[in-house]
């Protein structure tokens, strides 16, 4: 079974991506046990600091366009979680949930160490803003505000329909993606330039500077051509065990922050106002953009900055 050995490169230097951001941000890592993990830091750090998590197979520089939006205003930090962008990946392909929460409480702790005071706000797409609500609920007293958008888990029409089948299927199901997951051929391209193709094919909404940017930060030589940078073996999802619904209302039962949710009115997401699950949070409320998809940060950029800026200034 062959493994992945990525040359360490930081596309931004070596292939001439426009900027987003007029300045540079100051690149960092956190050695958690054995992974580095890569974060970078833009802006004044005498602004009130902001932490943006990305979602899964994504990147940190996802939110460049978010950054260079609110840099005027505040110190973003943005990290790439294990086995994403520029941080190392987990042996074996271990990526759970817990594991990920508590890398980024690991992190949180380093942001302390470096100067930067709790409670922070947290901002997080997708996986990152799972990530981002499970570390509230566990620690609220080190967050004053969070964005989670498509962040919530599982809705209950969806682990209704994944409990439907027996126990021993559903494992079954799960040991065989990630079997096939192992034997299939990488994705691997003769040059970055395919890349940006292929993300704008997969990511239709995108604009072409968008797709370009977004792929070439997401881009890595191997010995045997060009790939993502996101580790292979994640993603293997439903896991064969799902929390229910109940349980993630108990566990966002512990969050004391405002909570902003959001959700694209074209994605796959329930709306979780009509499922209920917004009721779990003592104090949250919900966008739903129009025409917008999973990532409504791209699709309806300027809605959604107004929004987080008007959240954030409360």
């Amino acid at each position: 079974m062959s493994i992945d050995r990525p040359s360490r490169i930081y596309p931004a230097e070596d292939l001439s991506i426009p900027a987003v951001v007029e300045t540079q941000p100051d690149r960092r890592t956190c050695v958690i046990g054995d992974i580095e993990l890569h974060y970078l830091v833009w802006g004044d750090r005498a602004k009130p600091p902001v932490v943006l998590v990305h979602g899964g197979k994504d990147h940190c520089r996802n939110w460049d366009w978010t950054v260079a939006a609110l840099i005027d205003a505040y110190c973003l930090i943005t990290p790439d979680m294990r086995g994403h962008g520029d941080s190392g990946r987990s042996a074996g392909g271990g990526y759970s949930t817990e594991l990920f929460v508590s890398d980024f409480a690991f992190f949180m702790e380093h942001l302390g160490a470096v100067g930067f005071e709790q409670p922070l706000a947290l901002i997080g797409h997708s996986m990152g803003g799972n990530i981002v609500l499970h570390y509230a609920a566990a620690y609220p007293e080190k967050v004053s505000r969070l964005i989670s958008m498509e962040g919530l888990g599982s809705s209950r029409k969806m682990y209704d329909e994944f409990m439907e089948k027996p126990p021993a299927k559903r494992l079954r199901d799960w040991i065989d993606r990630r079997v096939a997951g192992e034997r299939k051929q990488k994705w691997r391209f003769k040059n970055p330039e395919e890349m940006v193709e292929r993300m704008a094919t997969v990511h239709k909404n995108l604009r072409k500077d968008q797709s370009r940017h977004l792929a070439l930060h997401a881009a890595r030589l191997y010995p045997d051509g060009w790939g993502w940078k996101h580790d292979p073996r994640f993603g293997f999802f439903p896991p064969p065990k799902l929390t229910a619904p109940e349980e993630y209302s108990r566990l966002y039962e512990s969050i004391t922050c405002p909570v902003l949710l959001m959700r694209g009115e074209d994605s796959w997401a329930s709306d979780p106002v009509e499922d209920g699950r917004i009721s779990a949070f003592s104090d949250a409320r919900l966008i739903n953009y129009p025409d917008a998809g999973h990532w409504h940060h791209h699709d309806q950029f300027d809605a959604f900055i107004k929004d987080v800026k008007e959240f954030l200034d409360q």
